[in-house]
């Protein structure tokens, strides 16, 4: 049994190592404020605080886990162990740095509860986060932190066992809008024609007219092939599905529309399932949990994942929403606009919320990359864009991470606009099972 002292113990301090120790690393750990206890431990044992006392392994505290504030923090970034650390200590630390504080800033997210100008949509900015002022948005900090504190522990104690970690994928696709043609009311369809007409869009029109006669095959109807390359190349999946009601930001068909039953039917025979909770369901928990009951209808399951339309959400309000819509585990832990990893991480963690200063049961996934991020980039080629991804899927690779991308429907249909972009999914694809072929619990944590 590993034995931790520190002088105060918080909940910070008991959620950053249940994050560590036990989901990550494995170990059995306790802690304890009592000095005597600590000196007297005979096994395994870790000091953290201000000051070593005798051959302990020894980590220099911060502040910054003993507080219950939020506030700006020094976070004495440095560049040591072949990547970017957060408080930076003297010699006297065997890691080099309080790496329990830094790992809690990231995961908690504790920048973007720190004022700060938010996008259109009101959204965290990439550019305003601190990996991305810091060169470090594409590195998974996190994980090579503990990698490095893991080596340190078994150099230190040889006996201690540790568990290790399998590379993992999951490919995910939002439906927010299921079909270019099908399935749309005749008001809508006549609406789109007449906006067809004004652009001289003929090719629109006739191909709408071929759609809805059923001469021709929806162009955004893709679900045979994804069906498909999923069970092929044994990937673990999910598709998360848009089914609040019409507006602005939120374009599906009705999820009353037999179409919309058709199509989960059909694909929850071959991939997980998940709610893509509406533009403005990231403020409203009733509209959370009514968008959730209309998917748990279609479907007949419970459903228990989700990720946000637009990635919209902000913290903790929207996290503690889904909890109490009955949501254990949500997809939208990644920037809109960059690709890389905005909690410093490619591994499941729990959400804590830092306003309440508590753990919770929702479990966050990391996103590595949308490819909308790259289309909008305006690469001059898209293939220059699989080669950014494959460098992505080697950062989580070499932290034996799961590398999680989302993908909509329409952007790997065969429409001249999208073409390309479907190429650069399937070589996405196949890139990731040259390197594994993921098994059935590739999104899973340590219960």
């Amino acid at each position: 049994m590993l034995l931790i002292y520190l002088p105060v113990i918080s909940p910070r301090s008991e959620y950053i190592f249940e994050v560590i120790f036990n989901h990550e690393l494995g170990i059995n750990y306790s802690t304890t404020t009592n000095l005597t206890e600590f000196e007297n431990h005979g096994e395994e044992k870790i000091n953290y605080s201000l000051h070593r006392h005798k051959d302990e392994f020894y980590i220099k505290a911060a502040s910054l886990l003993s507080e219950s504030l939020i506030k700006e923090v020094d976070l004495s970034i440095e560049e040591k162990y072949q990547s970017k650390i957060l408080f930076s200590n003297d010699a006297s630390c065997d890691v080099g740095f309080d790496i329990f504080s830094a790992t809690f800033y990231m995961l908690s997210r504790y920048e973007e509860y720190l004022p700060f100008t938010p996008d259109q949509h009101g959204r965290f900015k990439a550019t305003e986060s601190l990996a991305y002022k810091n060169n470090f948005l594409l590195i998974p900090v996190v994980d090579k932190w503990v990698n490095h504190f893991k080596n340190l522990l078994q150099k230190k104690f040889p006996a201690l066992k540790i568990r290790t970690s399998d590379f993992n994928a999951t490919i995910t696709y939002d439906i927010d809008v299921a079909f270019k043609f099908k399935g749309r009311s005749l008001l809508r369809n006549t609406g789109a024609t007449i906006k067809d007409l004004l652009k001289f869009n003929v090719k629109n029109i006739y191909n709408r007219i071929q759609t809805l006669y059923n001469n021709r095959k929806d162009p955004w109807d893709v679900y045979d092939y994804l069906d498909d390359t999923i069970r092929q190349n044994n990937l673990q999946s999910i598709f998360f599905f848009l089914l609040g009601d019409i507006s602005t930001h939120d374009r599906n068909l009705h999820y009353k529309n037999p179409e919309m039953k058709k199509l989960v039917d059909k694909i929850k025979t071959f991939s997980n399932i998940g709610i893509h909770p509406s533009y403005k369901a990231s403020s409203s928990r009733e509209k959370i949990l009514s968008e959730k009951e209309r998917l748990e209808k279609l479907s007949g399951k419970i459903i228990e994942k989700s990720r946000q339309h637009f990635l919209r959400f902000s913290l903790p309000e929207t996290y503690n929403s889904l909890i109490n819509a009955g949501i254990r585990e949500d997809y939208s832990m990644g920037f809109p606009g960059l690709p890389g990893f905005r909690a410093g991480t490619c591994k499941p963690f729990y959400f804590y919320d830092l306003k309440n200063e508590k753990s919770t049961e929702l479990k966050i996934f990391p996103v590595t990359l949308m490819e909308g991020t790259f289309i909008n980039a305006g690469y001059s080629h898209p293939m220059r864009a699989a080669q950014d991804i494959f460098n992505l899927i080697e950062a989580v690779k070499n932290v034996n991470g799961t590398f999680i991308s989302i993908w909509h429907n329409h952007t790997v249909s065969e429409t001249t606009e999208y073409l390309d972009w479907k190429n650069v999914h399937d070589e996405m694809i196949q890139f990731i099972t040259r390197i594994v072929k993921p098994g059935p619990t590739a999104t899973g944590l340590p219960e």
